[in-house]
């Protein structure tokens, strides 16, 4: 049926009519006016008293009314089976799927009756066929839901009288047996459940006599305890408070409790949250141990939308006999700060910053094991800009590169780098480029920065004054402080301009000239004077703006020869071999030359020998190269594909499968250097197979000379040790192969998940009809489905091999292996379990080793994590409400690593 919509102001509008039409107080004492309208179909839209002569018989959608009494709004009802309107006593039926919208109240349930002598609208639900309850009343008020099994609402006070009402304020669901509902939307509950679960049924609740909801505030109970299955529990108090805001609220953080071996008995992670807007926040931490520790957290949020958003925090604990019989205090801080914009304009400001005091994580210990086994840091900050309408770009950062466990640091403030990009000055237009005039183009770059670091600079192998040499070449942060880590800082500025063009010879050769000019600034420069006095090289710091350029150039040809192998066969089709040769040619002067005046030739011993040295050994950017060069560089990659198609194709486009991604050969030869001029070949391999699954990758070095055995002698330690020579002679002249492999990589990777599997059960199915055998091991897997594992449970299995060869000359050879694997499974939507792990092929025994297992418990949720040996043993297991309103209602037992 379609549903009639009527204004429930139809009956005053009937009544002004007057006893035109007949429905005036004689008619009424005759008995001859209807005193209801009945059988209302919702399938037409007309009204009509039936079996009278003067009924009334008025045609309309909807009338529409506003301020008629104590109506102040249009209210627009409908029903999908009947309305019954009875004039005399004013009261209007709904039946079937009943609606009613007054202003932001909306009603629907099975039966509606609208009293408008009293305001008051009565909701119910019905019986079906089979006795069950159907169309219980949900009353809507705005944003607010209430689902009920009948109600009573009075539309002038705005007051409701509720039977078992079901209400979600934000995260919280609250039920009721009955519910007095006052004009400020203010609930009063009795009988109540308090709870995060959406179950009709839940899992877990809180449950009190009485409650009473502030929409948007809070909720507010007498005394209560918590139920889980309807089974009670000690747990409750005299009376509570639960937040349900729809915005961030300030209020007090609840710390945890516990007990660590180091620290003693612990309050922690206590504090208070300020919600200073809706665009940045604030969160004070503190922590308290009773063996006197103590520590301060405090860490921020913002977000302006479409510009930025990031959170900072900065932590600061101050520790006391972590060790038994120590008092030393330690001081530790943390700081993080993540910031990252929005929009897309011609600025960008974005940082990444982790950093803090290298003992704060072996003091800190989290249940995050990699946070604790992560040794190396990296912090940056940095700012762009784009000149629009110019080719020229800046960009400003700063660095911070830390090891936690050496205490190595690396700070590059700042950083700034402008560009330009590359410029066609010879075209003309907005037409490519066709000549190789015309493809002219140079570029420029200018890279500045200030280095400090606390690393020493290492011996240069002969006696310099003021040199000390150290154990440990790193200094500590404490020792050196900010002044001297700043008093220890190289910078520099350096300028960079390549000039290329390209043109194509003989049609598929390529050919592409190039000159680079690079400048170097820095604001000093060594000088060096050989003491006989000290019998040491005395090393001078000249503050002075001192400039050193240097220039190359080179030449490459580049092009790709194509061969493909057809076939007539069903399956392959063709095979395609695509080899890409380069060859170039660069030149480069001698910069240590004495017309340059870049290096000094310094006396470096009592018995006259001497070097060249140069005036920037050890700055930011180097020096400009020592030594001629015009070298000859070569290189050959492979690349083979085939074309196959299975049965399966319903077109006939065949499917790519590559057979070797690359297989490369390089090396060079420099044509004026004294010795050595073939440069050791370079070969690397790599290919994927199983479709992709199994990644596999190959480089080696080829060292093409001879080394020269002088002796070999062993240490105290009994270890073995050569002296050998490196000779300019090649190893195939003495009949000695093509050369020795000083280093190889050979590295293996496969990721094995369902899809795979099923990809690889349609390569065999492309293979062709099954034999006897065949289907026979089919079927007894059907009929013994138990002896199986069913590998269609989503799951994944991961690992990676990687070898290292060393060897040098006569040295022993030293491999190195590295076997890391991890993998998940989904037993089922709610159970999943994940582990990590590794071998260790010198010690012979697997790695850190890791198992999680988790949980979905609906509105709970279990999570289980396992370290079972190593110096990491430990377990955690938590299981906690997942809604942030009940964040602190959770259970916690662990055995921490850090407590063994």
């Amino acid at each position: 049926m379609s549903k009639i919509k009527h204004v429930l102001v139809l009956m005053w509008l009937i009544a002004a009519v007057g006893s035109g039409l007949c429905f005036g107080q004689e008619q009424a004492e005759n008995g001859s006016a209807l005193d209801s309208l009945d059988a209302i179909s919702a399938a037409d839209t007309t009204i009509s008293a039936i079996s009278n002569p003067d009924s009334l018989s008025v045609t309309a959608d909807s009338l529409a009314r506003e301020e008629i009494g104590e109506i102040e709004t249009t209210i627009e009802y409908s029903a999908t089976d009947s309305i019954q309107m009875d004039v005399a006593n004013q009261i209007v039926h709904l039946y079937g799927e009943a609606k009613i919208v007054y202003g932001q109240i909306e009603l629907t349930a099975s039966e509606i009756e609208i009293n408008y002598k009293t305001n008051i609208i009565t909701a119910n639900s019905t019986l079906d066929t089979l006795g069950n309850e159907t169309g219980k009343p949900v009353f809507k008020d705005g944003d607010e839901t209430y689902e009920t099994d009948n109600m009573k609402y009075n539309f002038e006070t705005q007051k409701a009288i509720i039977d078992g009402v079901v209400t979600q304020q934000g995260e919280a669901v609250m039920q009721g047996n009955k519910v007095y509902k006052n004009q400020r939307d203010e609930l009063f509950i009795s009988q109540a459940k308090y709870t995060t679960c959406n179950m009709a049924d839940p899992h877990f609740h809180i449950e009190s006599s009485k409650l009473k909801v502030i929409p948007n505030n809070k909720v507010v109970s007498g005394p209560f305890h918590i139920k889980v299955k309807d089974i009670p529990t000690p747990i409750g108090f005299a009376f509570g408070m639960f937040p349900v805001p729809k915005q961030k609220v300030s209020g007090v953080i609840f710390p945890s409790y516990g007990e660590e071996k180091r620290r003693g008995f612990f309050l922690k992670n206590g504090g208070y949250y300020f919600a200073i807007s809706d665009y940045v926040d604030l969160t004070m931490l503190g922590e308290i141990y009773s063996k006197g520790s103590w520590g301060v957290n405090a860490k921020t949020t913002y977000n302006k939308r479409y510009a930025y958003s990031g959170n900072f925090s900065a932590k600061y604990n101050n520790q006391k006999g972590l060790n038994e019989g120590d008092s030393t205090v330690v001081n530790d801080f943390w700081v993080n700060w993540s910031h990252s914009p929005q929009s897309k304009g011609t600025t960008r400001f974005s940082a990444s910053v982790n950093a803090g005091t290298s003992s704060y994580n072996q003091n800190n210990p989290t249940v995050d094991l990699r946070n604790t086994l992560n040794q190396d840091f990296n912090s940056s900050v940095s700012f762009s800009k784009t000149f629009k309408g110019t080719p020229f770009s800046m960009n400003a950062s700063s660095r911070l590169q830390q090891n936690i466990n050496t205490g190595l640091i690396n700070l590059l403030l700042p950083e700034l780098a402008v560009n330009m990009s590359r410029i066609y000055p010879f075209k003309f237009g907005s037409t490519s480029a066709k000549n190789w005039i015309q493809k002219i183009s140079f570029s420029w770059n200018m890279n500045s920065t200030n280095r400090a670091t606390n690393n020493r600079i290492g011996a240069p192998g002969f006696p310099v004054v003021g040199y000390e040499p150290e154990n440990d070449t790193i200094v500590p942060v404490g020792e050196l402080g900010l002044q001297g880590l700043w008093e220890r800082a190289q910078n520099g500025i350096r300028h960079q301009v390549p000039v290329s063009t390209s043109m194509n010879i003989l049609k598929f050769i390529t050919f592409s000239p190039s000159f680079n000019y690079s400048e170097l600034w820095y604001f000093k420069e060594l000088h060096y004077n050989w003491i006989d006095e000290l019998a040491a090289v005395k090393v001078d710091t000249i503050n002075r703006f001192s400039r050193a350029y240097s220039y190359s150039a080179s030449g490459s040809f580049n092009t790709r020869i194509y061969g493909t192998l057809n076939f007539k066969g069903e399956k392959i089709q063709a095979v395609r071999h695509v080899a890409i040769p380069s060859f170039s040619m660069s030149f480069a002067p001698d910069f240590s030359d004495e017309q340059f005046g870049y290096y000094q030739e310094v006396q470096i011993d009592s018995l006259g020998n001497t070097r060249r040295l140069s005036r920037y050994e050890g700055f930011v950017y180097g020096t400009p190269s020592a030594g001629r060069s015009a070298t000859a560089s070569f290189s050959l990659s492979n690349n083979l594909e085939m074309k196959v198609k299975t049965k399966k194709d319903t077109t006939d486009k065949a499917r790519k499968v590559v057979l070797l991604d690359n297989l490369s050969f390089s090396s060079s030869y420099n044509f004026l250097a004294d010795s050595f001029q073939l440069a050791p070949i370079r070969i690397a391999a790599r290919t994927k197979l199983f479709n992709k699954k199994l990644n596999i990758s190959f480089n080696s070095t080829l060292d093409p000379y001879v080394y020269q055995l002088d002796s070999i002698y062993y240490t105290s330690a009994g270890d073995r040790q050569v002296a050998q020579r490196r000779r300019d002679i090649y190893k195939w002249d003495i009949g000695e192969g093509f050369g020795q492999i000083t280093q190889a990589n050979l590295a293996f990777g496969m990721s094995l998940n369902p899809k795979a599997r099923e990809k690889q059960n349609e390569r065999e199915e492309d293979l062709g009809p099954l034999t006897a055998e065949e289907e026979m091991q089919l079927q007894f897997i059907k009929n013994n489905p138990d002896l199986y594992v069913d590998f269609n449970i989503p799951w994944d299995l991961r690992f990676n091999y990687n070898v290292n060869y060393r060897k040098s000359g006569h040295e022993a050879a030293e491999i190195i292996q590295a076997l890391t694997f991890s993998g998940s499974i989904t037993f089922t939507e709610k159970w999943n379990m994940s582990f990590s792990s590794g071998f260790d092929f010198e010690n012979l025994e697997f790695t850190q080793t890791n198992f999680n297992i988790s949980r979905d418990l609906h509105c709970w949720q279990m999570n289980f994590s396992w370290t079972p040996f190593g110096r990491y043993q430990s377990y955690y297991l938590t299981i906690n409400a997942k809604s942030s309103l009940l964040q602190d209602l959770k259970i916690n037992k662990q055995n921490s690593w850090f407590d063994n």
